[in-house]
């Protein structure tokens, strides 16, 4: 009985590894570093903990597993949280020992990810089976498409191949490199979604990380140190841009879409696509130059700062790669068709294909890999039964715990209790009722999915202008700007769950990385609201239009 125990656990902690592993491309990695002598000693010193003690408790493991639990019932049973339902004060309990078990790593995250599926039902919040179809979601339907053809992409090399054209077009400076793909993501968002753009980009980006690690060996330029470095700064510089760039109009991401649908719905006022681009690209565009200057001169400052045989290097890897196999390029046509049809879905197909989405192309995408033979030279398909088993399982289920949770807030008082809380602000001044608004709205989208928090907030935020007197336009707009900029952890967008799962950053870097984004998208949130809005919108900030009473 131990020893199965024992297969099991390590088992668990095996795929766990998988699914960070999955976007990292390591297969490649492990089999070009034999040949390299001078791999770092703390890079095989993690590896040879990960094989020798998979399942031990590290003292932070310790430290979670007792926390959670001891959160879980100060909050339910022990705080007077007046006016809140049992079945509220359960999800915020259930919340808090789920996210601290996320953060510590304390099982497996897949495995901390069902813990909803017991402890809501349980505690009487949400039935049994509203929770468990949150890991159901299209969105994760969408994860799963993304990542066969993630895994496809690299089963045959073609990252490699375009790895080494992007080098080539922008050059070997590793600051360039970072703000390169930090604007290629954003402006890619601005039009599809964040997660279809981060799904594009990261794979090419892993592979580009790699690719410069090279180009530092062979300089004599390499450290571990400097490797990691670059590499966490492109991974977030990418999740990081499908973030920022989304907020820039209003089909790039759905707090934005359902902003504009509840304006018109509660007020009928329409905000147009050019008054809303006018408004928010400035402050995108500011947020996106500080957070890449951010993420080169001060989270990750490179002591190499360009690569000077590069540009050779590059010749002699793409001789070394040849013609493009047939594998190649099958795989890249069902790659840039996906990606076209994310691009164009929505002024496009929406008209022609009966309830076409982004998941649906994605799901597509991936069964056409499973479809397609490969050559005789090859034989199979372009992707077998075996790439099943390295589907990051554990992300998927990551996912759909935060969406449970999210239903939870919903479908408890807990949401319209936390919103409650606001109209204690009525004599308070504008500046920090907008301030308070948007670090709300922020706050939250970090542990739930920006459109619950947006579809909560937002006419909050429209009952808060009314009971001060105020235009409810600025406040309904920085919640839904602040619900839609979730960049600390994993569970708060789907695109920082794509990030997570490389393997190549952890939670706690997602916390030290996203903490200064956050205070400055706050910042520059509620100085745009106060400042450029009345002007763009033509609008009084400090009084409620008799018109829409």
């Amino acid at each position: 009985m131990s020893n199965l125990f024992k297969q099991v656990n390590q088992t668990l902690w095996q795929s766990h590894k998988r699914s960070k592993d999955l976007l990292t491309f390591a297969s490649l990695r492990e089999v070009k570093e034999t040949s390299v002598t001078s791999t770092s000693s703390i890079a095989k010193e993690e590896k040879n903990n990960r094989k020798n003690n998979p399942g031990s408790y590290k003292t932070s493991q310790v430290i979670g597993l007792l926390l959670g639990p001891v959160l879980f019932f100060m909050i339910w049973l022990i705080l007077p949280l007046n006016g809140l339902s049992d079945e509220g004060k359960a999800v915020l309990a259930i919340t808090a020992w789920v996210s601290t078990w996320w953060i510590l790593e304390v099982m497996p995250l897949g495995l901390t990810s069902l813990l909803p599926i017991v402890l809501l039902p349980l505690l009487g919040a949400i039935s049994g089976s509203e929770a468990a179809s949150s890991y159901g979601d299209p969105n994760i339907f969408l994860f799963l498409g993304g990542f066969a053809i993630a895994l496809a992409i690299e089963k045959w090399n073609l990252h490699e191949r375009i790895a080494l054209s992007i080098i080539s077009l922008v050059g070997t400076s590793t600051s360039g490199l970072v703000y390169g793909f930090m604007f290629a993501t954003g402006f890619l968002s601005m039009w599809i979604s964040n997660v279809a753009t981060v799904m594009m980009m990261l794979p090419i980006g892993t592979a580009i990380a790699f690719k410069v690690g090279e180009l530092m060996k062979k300089e004599g330029q390499y450290t571990f140190a400097e490797e990691k470095k670059f590499t966490q700064s492109i991974i977030f510089s990418i999740g990081f841009g499908g973030i920022i760039g989304g907020s820039a109009t209003l089909i790039g991401t759905p707090p934005n879409l359902i902003l504009a649908g509840l304006v018109t719905e509660m007020f009928g006022i329409e905000i147009s696509f050019a008054k809303w681009f006018l408004f928010a690209f400035p402050m995108i565009l500011i947020l996106g130059i500080a957070t890449a200057f951010y993420l080169t001169k001060i989270a990750y400052p490179m002591n190499v700062k360009s690569l000077q045989s590069g540009k050779q290097f590059v010749i002699d890897e793409k001789e070394n790669l040849g013609k493009m196999s047939f594998e190649e390029k099958a795989v890249g046509l069902v790659f840039t068709l996906t990606a076209f049809m994310w691009l164009t879905r929505s002024f496009l197909w929406t008209d022609i294909i009966p309830g076409i989405s982004d998941t649906m192309i994605a799901i597509t995408g991936a069964l056409l890999l499973y479809l397609i033979p490969a050559s005789k030279k090859h034989g199979g398909r372009l992707l077998g039964q075996d790439s099943l088993k390295k589907m990051p399982w554990d992300v998927l289920l990551l996912v759909g715990g935060g969406l449970a949770i999210a239903a939870g807030f919903s479908q408890t008082d807990l949401s319209s209790w936390v919103g409650s809380q606001l109209l204690l602000l009525e004599e308070t001044p504008y500046i920090v009722i907008l301030a308070i608004s948007t670090l709300l709205a922020i706050g939250i989208t970090q542990i739930a999915p920006n459109t619950a928090v947006t579809t909560i907030f937002v006419p909050i935020a429209a009952t808060l202008a009314l009971a001060i007197d105020a235009h409810p336009l600025p406040l309904m707009t920085a919640v839904a700007l602040g619900a839609g900029f979730a960049f600390m952890l994993p569970i708060g967008t789907p695109s920082q769950a794509i990030i997570f799962g490389t393997g190549k950053v952890t939670i706690v870097d997602m916390l030290r990385r996203g903490t200064l984004v956050t205070i400055l998208a706050t910042v520059l949130i509620i100085l745009f609201v106060y400042f450029l809005y009345p002007m763009v919108f033509d609008l009084n900030l400090f009084e409620y239009p008799s018109a829409l009473k």
